[in-house]
């Protein structure tokens, strides 16, 4: 994880090649993914029982 000086260093040196579209739609992105960190904060926490991922079948590959 960065340090937050650094991650606001990035941002900035990239929102500076951004049209105000893309900043726009840049700063739109970091938003939600703010608001899903919080919601995934406020969930409970997981039981001890792993959800495993599906398995793909066979004919899918």
């Amino acid at each position: 994880m960065l340090p937050t000086k650094t991650l606001i260093s990035k941002i900035e040196t990239l929102s500076k090649d951004l049209t105000p579209e893309q900043l726009t739609g840049f700063l739109d992105i970091l938003d939600a993914m703010a608001v899903m960190v919080e919601e995934a904060r406020a969930l409970p926490p997981l039981s001890d029982t792993r959800i495993s991922e599906p398995r793909l079948s066979k004919s899918m590959h």
